[in-house]
C-alpha cells in the first residue's frame, strides 16, 4: 500500500510533517507552514541508522547522546529523534497499530525533538482560561489528568496534557490535545468507556481525543504553577468524598508560593525526562531555563481530593487563578506538600 500524502501539524513550537495521521495534535496553520521549515515525521528502517556512540545515561532501552534519541520498545518499535528536526520510527511486525506508534512518537519522540531545539519540556498538564494558564505537575498518579478533565467541565481549556513546553518568554506552547483517564475514572464521570480508544493494548486506560474536549490553539502567558499531591485520608473514610454524608469533605488546598530554590528544584525534578536532558548533553540548558521560569512564576503545592466526583465539587468553591482562595492552615499544608 502507498504511503499516504503527509500532512502538517503544528506542537510545542514546532511545525511538524507527517504521513502517519497525528490526530492528539493540532492541523497547522496554512499560513505558517508557507514560511516554516517542517520537522519530518517518517517511517525509516532502524537497520540503516548510523552507529552511534551511546552516553554513558543511556539503557538497553533508551540509547542518548548530544541530539540524538533513540528508543526500542519490544512489541512495539523502534523510533529515533534527531538534530531537533527529524523523528523517525518503525513497527516492530505488522500487528502494531499506528496508536501504538503513536503513544511514543508523539511523547516521547516529540519530547526529544524539543529539547534538542533547546526547549523547557516539562511532565505535566496545562490548561488556559480568560488568556492565562496554569501547569500542574505530579508524579504519573498525581491526579493531573483527572484534575483537567473537572477544569474543562468549568468552562478552562486544555493547551498540552502529558508534556508541556515552555518558551523562555513564559509562553505555553499548544502540545498534545489528548487526556488520559484510568477506567475507574472514566466509569466515575459516566464516559461510554467502551467507546473510547485504549491508550495501548491490555491497558485499562482510555484516550479522550480533541473532539471530545475544549483546546486552546494558541501560545499563552504562563500565570500559575501548581505541583500535585493527593490528600492524606484517616483509615476507614475513603468513601466519605463520595457518598456525600455530614462529615466534612476534603477540598482543594493550596500552599504559599514556594521560595526560587524549593520551586527551582520541584521544576528540575519534573523535567521530561531527566535522563534524556542529562544523555542528551542538555542538562545545564534545563537547569538554566528551570531557573529562570521559578523567578518569574509563582510555583504552589495544591493538594487534591482522592476521586473525581471530590474534585468536581471542590472546583466549584475555589479560584485556581487565586491560591488565596484555597490557602489553609499553612503548617498542614506544608506538611502535606513535603510528602510530594
Amino acid at each position: 500500500m502507498p504511503a499516504a500524502s503527509p500532512e502538517a501539524y503544528q506542537a510545542f513550537g514546532m511545525l511538524l510533517s507527517s504521513s502517519l495521521a497525528l490526530p492528539e495534535l493540532m492541523p497547522a496553520d496554512a499560513v505558517l507552514t508557507e514560511r516554516e521549515p517542517l520537522v519530518e515525521l517518517v517511517e525509516a528502517d532502524h537497520r540503516q541508522w548510523p552507529a552511534l556512540q551511546p552516553s554513558p545515561h543511556s539503557t538497553p532501552m533508551l540509547q542518548l547522546a548530544p541530539q540524538e534519541w533513540r528508543l526500542e520498545f519490544e512489541g512495539i518499535g523502534w523510533f529515533r529523534a534527531t538534530g531537533g528536526e527529524r523523528l523517525e520510527w518503525q513497527r516492530w511486525d505488522d500487528s502494531v497499530s499506528d496508536r501504538d506508534i503513536r503513544t511514543f512518537a508523539v511523547t516521547s519522540g516529540l519530547g526529544a525533538l524539543a529539547i534538542q531545539r533547546g526547549g523547557l519540556v516539562l511532565h505535566g498538564t496545562a490548561l488556559e482560561r480568560d488568556g492565562e494558564a496554569i501547569l500542574l505537575l505530579g508524579h504519573p498518579a498525581a491526579g493531573k489528568s483527572t484534575l483537567a478533565w473537572c477544569l474543562l467541565q468549568e468552562g478552562w481549556r486544555l493547551l498540552s496534557s502529558e508534556l508541556v513546553a515552555v518558551s523562555s518568554d513564559g509562553l505555553v506552547q499548544p502540545g498534545i490535545h489528548q487526556l488520559k483517564l484510568w477506567h475507574d475514572a472514566a466509569v466515575a464521570v459516566d464516559l461510554n468507556w467502551a467507546q473510547l480508544p485504549p491508550v495501548r493494548k491490555g491497558l485499562k486506560r482510555y484516550a479522550l481525543m480533541a473532539q471530545d474536549l475544549t483546546c486552546m490553539p494558541q501560545p499563552t502567558p504562563l500565570r500559575l504553577i501548581y505541583s500535585l499531591n493527593r490528600a492524606k485520608e484517616d483509615s476507614g473514610k475513603e468513601n466519605d468524598i463520595e457518598v456525600g454524608d455530614d462529615k466534612e469533605k476534603i477540598s482543594l488546598k493550596a500552599s504559599r508560593n514556594f521560595s526560587q530554590t524549593n520551586a527551582l528544584l520541584r521544576l528540575r525534578n519534573q523535567a521530561f525526562h531527566a535522563r534524556m536532558y542529562r544523555g542528551m548533553d542538555a542538562e545545564a540548558q534545563m537547569f538554566m531555563q528551570a531557573a529562570g521560569l521559578a523567578r518569574t512564576v509563582p510555583l504552589h503545592a495544591l493538594i487534591v481530593p482522592d476521586g473525581i466526583r471530590a474534585m468536581a465539587e471542590s472546583l466549584k468553591k475555589v479560584n485556581l487563578m487565586q491560591p488565596e482562595s484555597m490557602q489553609q492552615r499553612k503548617e498542614a499544608i506544608e506538611e502535606d506538600a513535603s510528602n510530594d
